[in-house]
């Protein structure tokens, strides 16, 4: 998982790389309030959310490599995104997640943090 006020956290840090959602490949990308900021993410381990009719378990950070540098379509290589977020972000960006009780997740449904 991922949430927007992270992107735009790191992307502050290195307003020169580009930070594309598609170069971290989140399952679930979640949509913060702009007055959010931070790397919210990084304090909600051991907590849960409910998205949908689905209950997330959040467990560790993600664990950034050096794919979140390599070219691919559309994105061009960038040496600098993984600099980043290892020297401002603990080489952290995300949260890894189980699903604690499945259920529909559809766009835009709500999130809540438990």
């Amino acid at each position: 998982m991922l949430t927007t006020a992270s992107l735009r956290e790191i992307a502050a840090h290195n307003p020169g790389a580009d930070f594309d959602v598609r170069r971290f490949r989140p399952n679930i990308l979640i949509e913060s309030e702009d007055s959010v900021s931070g790397f919210v993410e990084a304090d909600w381990r051991g907590r849960e959310i409910a998205i949908g009719d689905s209950r997330i378990a959040l467990t560790i950070p993600t664990m950034r490599c050096v794919m979140t540098t390599l070219e691919q379509q559309g994105l061009r290589k960038d040496s600098t995104v993984l600099r980043t977020i290892v020297r401002d972000a603990a080489q952290n960006l995300g949260i890894y997640a189980n699903v604690a009780q499945s259920g529909k997740i559809v766009l835009d449904d709500p999130v809540t943090l438990l």
